[in-house]
C-alpha cells in the first residue's frame, strides 16, 4: 500500500510539473479508483475462454502474458498538461504524453511494452504493444465510475480478447 501510494504521489507530482502542447481529455476524471468486481467482466475467465483451444505448449506462455497484464485492483490516473499518469497497484507507474511517441514500461522481467496513449472525445486510449500481444485501453468515465473497455489481439489466439472493467472512485 505504501509503495501504490508512493507511485501515485511521484506521478501525480511528474503530472503537475509543466504544461504541455495538447489539450487535457476532459472526459476522464483524474482520481483513484477500485475495481468493482460485481459490475465487471470476470477477465481472467475471458483469457482462459480464449486460449482454451491452443495446444498444452502454447497455453501456458499465452495465459502468462495475457493474465499478468490484467491483474488490477486498484489504479489511479492523472491527466494534465497533455499528459496521462496511471498506476496500477503497486507498478511501476506510467507516465506518456497523449499523441506522442511510446515509453516504455516494465510490468515484469519478461513482460515489457510500449506503451503510448491518444485521445478519442471524451475518451483516452492507451495502446500496451508487447513482444507478442497488444493490448488498447479505453478509459472514459461514466459518472463518478471509470470504465476502461479493454482489447487485447495476439498471433496465439484466432480473435481478440474484449473486456469491461468498472472502477469505483474512492476520491
Amino acid at each position: 500500500m505504501r509503495h501504490w501510494t508512493l507511485s501515485a504521489t511521484i506521478g501525480a507530482a511528474i503530472l503537475s510539473s509543466s504544461a504541455g502542447s495538447a489539450s487535457p481529455v476532459q472526459g476522464v476524471i483524474s482520481g483513484s479508483y477500485v475495481q468493482d468486481r460485481e459490475r465487471s467482466d470476470n477477465a481472467f475467465q475471458v483469457i482462459e475462454n480464449a486460449i482454451a483451444g491452443l495446444t498444452n505448449a502454447q497455453r501456458p506462455l499465452a495465459r502468462m502474458t495475457l493474465l499478468k497484464s490484467i491483474a488490477v485492483d486498484r489504479m489511479r490516473i492523472s491527466t494534465a498538461g497533455g499528459r496521462v499518469g496511471i498506476t496500477y497497484d503497486d507498478k511501476a507507474p506510467i507516465i506518456v504524453w497523449i499523441g506522442g511517441e511510446p515509453v516504455k514500461w516494465k510490468l515484469i522481467e519478461v513482460l515489457v511494452f510500449d506503451v503510448s496513449a491518444k485521445a478519442n472525445g471524451d475518451a483516452i486510449l492507451i495502446t500496451f504493444r508487447g513482444e507478442d500481444s497488444e493490448r488498447v485501453m479505453t478509459y472514459h468515465n461514466v459518472g463518478q465510475d471509470l470504465v476502461v473497455d479493454t482489447t487485447m489481439t495476439s498471433p496465439l489466439l484466432s480473435r481478440p480478447i474484449v473486456y469491461k472493467q468498472i472502477f469505483n472512485r474512492t476520491n
